[in-house]
């Protein structure tokens, strides 16, 4: 059996990299898809170029909205529009390994959501650094949504996931990520699985809506920028709070008041006390479980009292 796969292609003013994706996209190995593109409102020579292709590949169905509504609720109405089985994301100047799709859903039995590693190249298609997401991220999974609450290691353009999230994802919030919201809904529904293949290549480009890698913040102090990753994002710690369907309520819910708290100078000890407690949890993505006990002591010291 090989269920129908969609992929959400968000694209807005991508006309120089649009081309290559949509080859890795249509030369799957895995051809049981549908390609659902929602253009928003380029500029440029995106929309014909999604023309050109759809005149040659029926599995690509395209749609353009009548006003730019932004990158979240772009990716909002693509998912929304998936009919799959399940969904997969992709951004406009990517490019997937031909497997990716059929590495997922073999990978998928039994979870909600399975992601993937990814490298990173630059507009020339170089690779940058040999480096890769698991080795920015530690790649987490399994049930708890601690791990993500702090920091994420799950990108959008790396998933795959149960079409069955439709109903816990919406609205999206477009003060944080909808990644962060996916992978928290996917954690509190069901079990996460981390697939340790290449299976993307992700670009990073002056005009790239991430700056993952920090090229486009130069003299930025890498201390500075690891500080930056806490959740200083009421948005993000409100909808963590209020998602009605969490697994573990009470533990999630004093974890986003102590760190709400914590952002306003209040609950000082209380938040240290509640760190170190699921210290091993709360910084698993950032690779911080791995240092000794007076280390972790100090680290967290340092986030709640400096």
């Amino acid at each position: 059996m090989n269920p129908i796969v969609s992929i959400a292609l968000c694209t807005y003013n991508g006309d120089k990299f649009l081309a290559k994706q949509l080859d890795s996209l249509l030369t799957q190995e895995y051809a049981n898809i549908e390609i659902i593109a929602v253009d928003d409102c380029s500029a440029d020579d995106t929309w014909n170029i999604l023309r050109d292709y759809a005149r040659k590949d029926k599995r690509l169905q395209l749609y353009q909205n009548d006003q730019n509504i932004g990158y979240t609720r772009n990716f909002e109405r693509a998912i929304n529009l998936c009919n799959g089985e399940y969904i997969a994301l992709a951004d406009q100047d990517d490019i997937w390994e031909k497997s990716k799709i059929k590495i997922m859903v073999e990978s998928i039995e039994g979870y909600v959501m399975v992601y993937h590693d990814s490298d990173f190249i630059d507009e020339h298609d170089r690779s940058i650094g040999h480096s890769t997401m698991a080795s920015k991220h530690r790649m987490y999974d399994g049930e708890s949504c601690l791990p993500i609450i702090l920091a994420n290691s799950i990108h959008g353009h790396a998933i795959l996931f149960d079409s069955k999230l439709k109903n816990y994802l919406f609205p999206f919030n477009g003060n944080f990520s909808h990644d962060w919201a996916i992978a928290y809904v996917a954690f509190n529904i069901g079990s996460v699985k981390y697939v340790d293949k290449v299976l993307a290549h992700y670009r990073q480009h002056p005009r790239s809506i991430t700056d993952f890698l920090g090229r486009r913040q130069r003299g930025v102090a890498s201390k500075k920028r690891n500080l930056e990753r806490l959740p200083v994002n009421a948005d993000w710690l409100n909808y963590c709070l209020k998602f009605k369907y969490k697994r573990e309520p009470a533990l999630v819910d004093e974890a986003c008041i102590l760190f709400s708290d914590l952002t306003k100078g209040k609950n000082k000890l209380r938040c240290f006390i509640f760190m170190m407690k699921y210290f091993d949890l709360l910084f698993y993505t950032m690779g911080h479980n791995k240092r000794g006990f007076f280390s972790k002591v100090n680290f967290v010291r340092k986030l709640c009292f400096s």
